[in-house]
């Protein structure tokens, strides 16, 4: 008789948990996550020295993970879910395509490819930050997590350029891997600027003086919308108060 009943309770436990775990991830606690995990493959990680044999290899780790983790998030969408199943499956598979055989070709498909995704990526978040409901502490992060992918996808819209057109860059002996162009992006997309790497061409003129713009409009934007959702909140709870 003991061991029916350990069963059972195993059951109850195991479901118990299959439970926790899939409400923990479709409630926003799955925006903090993923920011984290932004984070940590694309900064904490790489000043620690790690990828620095491998770059491609590493970025291509990262990205994949980061993307899978987006989907995820996803999930439950009627259309947005296979849509990024869909756009993340051939990114990953045309960029591990491009580290066995890195053609030009290919090069510049992953490059469009991985543009594709991160702007996917980014509309999953945004769905999640935007939907009704308080503005909490997870909103943020996805909010923060959108901004690192605005970094990410025009890094990677710089290296396409440059695949596209040589010599858009004035220092792009120094934009040898993902690293670097990371940071450039990052760069203008603060609007930091040092100075060290400059667009030349215009098409590389055209595509920093669009993530500048980005950067400042997102957070301008984004602020706005965030308050307006808090104070329709408050005045909901006010109502239903009165």
């Amino acid at each position: 008789m003991a061991e029916p009943g350990r069963a059972r309770r195993a059951d109850v436990v195991r479901e118990k948990a299959r439970g926790f775990i899939k409400e923990s991830w479709q409630s926003q606690a799955n925006l903090s996550f993923f920011l984290g995990l932004v984070v940590t493959l694309g900064f904490i990680l790489p000043s620690l020295g790690f990828g620095r044999n491998d770059e491609l290899e590493y970025a291509d780790v990262g990205f994949s993970l980061f993307l899978i983790s987006g989907v995820a998030i996803a999930w439950g969408r009627r259309w947005l879910f296979p849509l990024a199943v869909f756009v993340g499956s051939a990114t990953i598979a045309v960029r591990w395509m491009t580290f066995l055989t890195p053609t030009h070709t290919l090069q510049v498909w992953a490059g469009g490819w991985s543009i594709a995704a991160v702007l996917v990526i980014a509309v999953v978040l945004l769905a999640q930050v935007f939907r009704s409901g308080p503005v909490t502490s997870y909103r943020v992060q996805g909010a923060i997590a959108v901004y690192l992918l605005f970094g990410i996808g025009w890094a990677h819209a710089y290296h396409l350029a440059a695949l596209l057109h040589p010599g858009s860059f004035n220092g792009a002996s120094q934009l040898s891997n993902p690293v670097d162009w990371s940071y450039f992006s990052f760069v203008t997309l603060s609007t930091v600027g040092y100075g060290d790497i400059t667009p030349v061409l215009p098409i590389a003129r055209s595509l920093a003086v669009g993530e500048s713009l980005t950067g400042q409009l997102y957070l301008a934007v984004l602020i706005a919308r965030l308050v307006a959702m808090e104070v329709i909140t408050w005045q909901s709870k006010n109502h239903d108060s009165q």
